[in-house]
């Protein structure tokens, strides 16, 4: 279960405490989700640097999703927490606050043929990302 990005701004306040450092949110991030969707112009600029402070700030489970057509490389610097993959990969379930939550159960049940490994909120909405917490829970997935 994730997001698209760590640094929503609805979240300033409400999700990170108000007195958090920027630079402290992904490490905080990663205590309460276990991966992160990055677009490619987000993860493209980031210089090596902050590559290997991302990989640093996270638990060893914890997945890079990386949007990228096949033909990038990898960042050395997250080797062993990156996937690249495309934003319709079938690996990733997109959900929004406006997602039913009886579709994602349906769609996690396997009937679809392809088992979701990725859950991913497109906007960031923290009460749907409970409910969807809860919903994995009650199907012990």
């Amino acid at each position: 279960l994730g997001s698209l990005g760590w640094s929503n701004p609805a979240w300033r306040e409400t999700f990170y405490p108000a007195d958090m450092p920027e630079e402290w949110q992904l490490t905080y991030f990663n205590t309460q989700f276990n991966c992160v969707f990055l677009e490619r112009s987000v993860w493209q600029q980031a210089s090596p640097d902050q590559l290997a402070q991302w990989n640093a700030d996270t638990h060893e489970q914890f997945v890079f999703l990386l949007e990228s057509e096949a033909s990038l490389p990898q960042p050395a610097e997250l080797a062993g927490k990156a996937l690249l993959m495309r934003r319709d990969d079938p690996r990733v379930l997109w959900f929004s606050r406006d997602s039913a939550l009886k579709d994602l159960a349906a769609a996690l049940s396997g009937n679809s043929g392809v088992m979701p490994r990725f859950l991913i909120s497109s906007d960031g909405d923290l009460g749907q990302m409970e409910r969807v917490a809860t919903l994995l829970e009650v199907m012990g997935l």
